[in-house]
Parts: structure tokens; sequence; C-alpha cells
């Protein structure tokens, strides 16, 4: 290799190394500094913008150029390098899905806020299905439609108490209807008669319906308990779409007011006219992004998250770094064509490479907060980081390398690969996460003055 041949590898490792050094910083910024969601949207929203206006610019707008100023004689080849584009690109976003789904599964899913949602609902389902086929046939649930039953679920939240721990005490205020998933707790009335709630019973639904005090104390005395619940607001809900299903819940607590009535002392007649006062009520008619507890249990199912969520980032860096070399060398290139001296900053692929770090900050800062849920030590982020950066660097100038000695149109498939899975990227993670982190509008604008500073870098060049 020529002395100029090994210049042109160290200047793109640079670049590689430029537009990646802001995942470190991002990294630093993550575990140091407390930052509002909206702040990291909008800096999603504008990273994105960026690397869509550098995909269009450097690697689709070359090809369609050629295009466009093609001659009779030369259309035919341009438009077999159009063609090879498209479905280059297509290519590369296929297998971004297919390598980002096989890391997804062992946790680095975990990298992506918009991922954590979309996997959290996946989840849910499926717990949603396990709820439906364990507590399906008990004497609540039994009576319920499938679909009446599943709208329903979507609504309870669950709720765990440790054996000997109480649910709630006679007298407390009652603003919520529990559900015994599993376990059992057992229910003491203020005159001393109780009895066992076991998987599917309701609870609470006496006193919650009649806007009375608790009048029983309800204990997991034989181990732990995992209870579903219902809030006021909630049920005030539900009742309202489905009157079915309040129907249902009054005529067990009358039933169960009943029951209590038959082992009422007939001279607590201070406890009759309770029971009285809550049959009248009775019969007059008198919900998501995942939680801290969701999050800690997505994470506790992948004890390798951290790492995957280290090489779930390196998938995103692969053809960022690859298309810097190749972008670089189409600039020395049309430079040199000139006949004038090359430097540095004469082929450095400004937009780009801007882009490029625009982007990688927030990315790297959302992923070192999981990464530090993940009980990584700062040190090692940062090391992780550093090592992509490195990586980054090395992928540029391989690209710089290899494209010396591929043929033009093969170039176009590398570099239509790499425009695919980017492109893929921005619209499954960083778009989706923008909007979510932050409100829609300011999602939209950042995205919008991403793209503007993007292309304002070809003032640069």
């Amino acid at each position: 290799m020529t002395d100029m041949g090994t210049t042109l590898l160290f200047w793109a490792a640079i670049l590689g190394a430029i537009a990646a050094g802001s995942m470190v910083l991002g990294a630093l910024v993550g575990i140091t500094t407390p930052m509002s969601n909206a702040t990291v949207g909008a800096m999603c929203g504008f990273g994105a913008g960026a690397l869509i206006s550098a995909l269009a610019l450097e690697l689709v707008s070359p090809t369609v150029e050629a295009l466009a100023r093609a001659d009779l004689a030369d259309r035919s080849t341009e438009i077999h390098h159009f063609v090879t584009l498209l479905m280059a690109m297509v290519g590369g976003g296929a297998i971004f899905i297919l390598l980002d789904q096989l890391l997804s599964s062992h946790g680095g899913y975990l990298r992506k806020g918009a991922y954590v949602i979309a996997q959290h609902a996946k989840n849910k389902s499926k717990r949603q299905a396990e709820l439906m086929q364990s507590i399906g046939n008990s004497s609540f649930f039994s009576s319920m439609s499938p679909e009446l039953m599943h709208e329903l679920l979507k609504m309870l939240h669950p709720k765990f108490i440790v054996q000997g721990e109480s649910l709630f005490n006679a007298g407390d205020e009652s603003h919520e209807l529990y559900i015994v998933r599993s376990g059992s707790l057992t229910l003491t009335h203020t005159d001393g008669n109780s009895r066992v709630a076991e998987r599917g019973d309701l609870i609470g639904e006496v006193s919650f319906l009649a806007h009375q005090a608790h009048g029983t104390s309800a204990v997991a005395e034989h181990g732990p308990a995992e209870l579903l619940v219902l809030h006021k607001a909630q049920y005030e809900l539900f009742a309202k779409l489905h009157p079915e299903f309040a129907s249902t819940v009054r005529e067990l607590a009358s039933e169960r007011i009943l029951e209590n009535k038959r082992h009422l002392d007939q001279t607590a007649i201070a406890k009759q006219q309770w029971a009285d006062m809550a049959i009248d009520a009775l019969r007059t008619g008198g919900a998501e992004v995942p939680s801290a507890s969701d999050l800690n249990t997505m994470k506790e199912e992948h004890s390798n998250a951290g790492m995957a969520i280290w090489l779930g980032n390196l998938l995103d860096v692969i053809p960022e770094s690859f298309v810097i070399g190749t972008v670089m060398l189409s600039l020395v290139a049309a430079k040199s064509a000139t006949g004038v001296e090359l430097s540095f900053f004469d082929v450095m692929p400004l937009t780009l490479v801007g882009a490029l770090f625009l982007s990688n900050f927030p990315e790297a800062l959302s992923a070192s907060v999981n990464m530090k849920q993940q009980g990584f030590s700062a040190t090692k982020i940062i090391l992780l980081w550093m090592t992509l950066t490195v990586i980054c660097a090395v992928g540029a100038a391989l690209g710089a390398y290899v494209g010396e000695s591929i043929p033009h149109a093969a170039m176009i498939v590398v570099e239509g690969i790499a425009a695919g899975a980017m492109l893929t990227m921005i619209g499954s993670a960083m778009l989706p996460e923008a909007a979510h982190l932050s409100s829609p509008n300011m999602a939209g604008f950042s995205t919008l003055l991403g793209f503007v500073a993007a292309i304002g870098f070809k003032l640069f060049e």
C-alpha cells in the first residue's frame, strides 16, 4: 500500500472515532447527570433527523443524481445501479431486523425505550393469557365471557404480600377491589368469624361498593400471596363500559353480606344496621407504559441483558462506521480529479460524520442508563463505549480499504445495505422513542431541526 493509501486509512479511522466519540460523551452524561424524558426524546428526534438527512445526501443521492444526469448510452447502466441500490436497502433493513430480533431475545431490546415498550406489551399479553388460564375457572370469573375477562385483566395491577403481612385491617378505608391470583388470605370479621379466600376469589367488594371502611382484616397467614388490584377509578370506568360486570360484583357482594348476617350476633344492633345499609347501597348502584417494577422484572428475565445492550449498539455502529470510509473515498476521488493536494478536511464527509455524532449521543445516553440499572459499574460502561468507538474507527478504515479494491457497482450494494439498516433502526427505535419521551410536536420539530442541521453541514464541505 502506498503512503497516501495508508494516510487515507488513518484519516478514515479518525473520522470513525469522531463519529462514535459522542457515545462516550453520552455515556458519561447518562450515568452522571439526570435528564428529563422530554430532553432525551428531543435529542433522539434531532439525531434521527440528522441521520435521515445524511443518508439521503451521502448514500442515496449520488446514485439518484447519476441516473438523472445519465445520457442515453449510460442510462441502462445507471438504472441497473439505481435498482441495485433499492434492493440493497431492503436487504439491509431485513438483515438488521433479523439480527436485532436475535439480540432482543437475550435482552438487547432494553437498549431502546421504544423496544422496551413494545416488549412490555408483548410480555403483558403473555401474562394475561397465563392469568386467564390460572384463574378463569374460579367462581368469580367462570360466568364471564373470555372477551370481558380479557378486558378486565388489562386494568388489573399486581400486588404481592409476604406471609404474615396484612392486606388491610378492619377500619381501613376501602378504595380497591382485590382478586386472589395465588396463595390465600384469611379474612377475619370484627365479630370473630373468619374464612379463607383462595385463588380467583374476590376480596373487599362489600366495603368497596358500600363506600364503607373495611369490616374485616385480611392477612396472608399461610404463606405469600399475589393479588390483582382494581382501583376505584378503573372500576367505575369499567363498570360504565360493562354493566354486566358491575352486576356480577354486586350480586357477589350481596351474597357475602347475607352470609355474614347469618353469623351476626342478633343483639349487635350496630352491626345489623351496617349490613342493611350496605345492601341498600349495593342495590341502588350506591390503566400503559411499563412501570419501574415492570422494567426490573424484564431485566431480571435476562441476566446477560447488559452485554446484549452493548451488542445491540454494536449492531447499530457497524453499518455506520463502514460507510464513513466509503463516502470519504468518493470525496477523495472528486478532489483528486481537480489536481489539488488533498488534506484531511478536504475529504471529511462532514454531513455524515456530524449526523452520526449527533445521533450516537442520545442513543448511548439512554442505553447507559439501562446498563447502569443492570449493575454495570461506571468504569465498565465507559470502557464498553470506548471499545465501540475503537470498533467504529476500525470499521471506517476497513470501509476505506475495501472501497479502493471493489468496483462501483459492488460499492452501491454495500452502501445500500448500510443505508437500509440505518434507516430501519431510525424508524424502529429513534423516532418512536422520541415521540414517546417527548410530546409528538416536540419530537417532530426536533427531527426537523436535526434534518436542517445536517443539511447545513454542506456549507462547510
